[in-house]
């Protein structure tokens, strides 16, 4: 890269403290990379597909298992870095597209669920994604109106991939929300994960991205809950 276009790169570097941030990680040999998918609509198939193709060719598919041992020996056990298919928001689409995709590659993906959605009557889905910011490419897609998973489609991936706690209702959580919000979306909506299917719930992403530290007040019930890792926009971190 000529100098002229490396100052360029670097000021613009610099102008975002979380960009900088993400790059600082990168180049300081990050093990663990997340992508980020929401409606996997169908229209998109041929492009999810290549992608996950490629992810299972130059990385390591990465479960709490392999998080655990990182986190306890501060060492990289693969020769390849991991990657994490970060899926958010329990949509029906990812069922349909997506869960088939990670399967024909045998590369694990991270659900994270917002673990009331799938309770919601199938007429008021569309209305309670429009209300709560869960956001659909193609609200047509399904005639019957059902756009969120349902839990059988919930427990079948649970049984070959990872479920992580995206709160309640896709609720953000700011540091001075009453405290009977928060349990609900912490704490409540765990233990609905956990009573469909069938094994603990690791870990808690907040709405738009925090780190453990953002809310303090959050804490005492990440820790009522029983949550072992929390996920910000820059990193995973394990409850202290």
């Amino acid at each position: 890269m000529r100098q002229c276009d490396m100052e360029q790169f670097l000021s613009t570097l610099c102008r975002d403290r979380k960009t900088l941030e993400m790059f600082r990680h990168l180049v300081n040999g990050s093990y663990i990379r997340v992508v980020n998918y929401h409606s996997t609509d169908p229209v998109n198939a041929e492009r999810y597909e290549a992608e996950v193709k490629y992810f299972s060719e130059n990385f390591v598919p990465v479960t709490f298992r392999d998080l655990d041992t990182f986190f306890e020996t501060k060492k990289w056990p693969y020769n390849k870095p991991g990657l994490i298919p970060a899926i958010f928001e329990g949509f029906r689409n990812q069922y349909d597209v997506m869960l088939p995709i990670l399967d024909k590659y045998h590369f694990t993906g991270w659900f994270y669920l917002p673990s009331f959605y799938m309770d919601v009557p199938v007429e008021e889905q569309i209305a309670f994604s429009d209300a709560h910011e869960l956001d659909l490419i193609d609200k047509e897609l399904y005639p019957d109106k059902r756009v969120a998973m349902n839990w059988d489609e919930v427990r079948e991936i649970a049984s070959r991939h990872e479920i992580c706690c995206h709160t309640g209702t896709h609720f953000q959580i700011f540091p001075d929300t009453p405290e009977e919000d928060m349990y609900r979306e912490i704490v409540l909506s765990k233990k609905k994960l956990e009573e469909e299917i069938g094994r603990e719930v690791q870990l808690f992403c907040w709405l738009y991205g925090a780190n453990y530290g953002y809310n303090v007040r959050a804490q005492k019930f990440l820790k009522e809950a029983g949550y072992k890792y929390v996920l910000g926009n820059l990193e995973i971190e394990k409850i202290r």
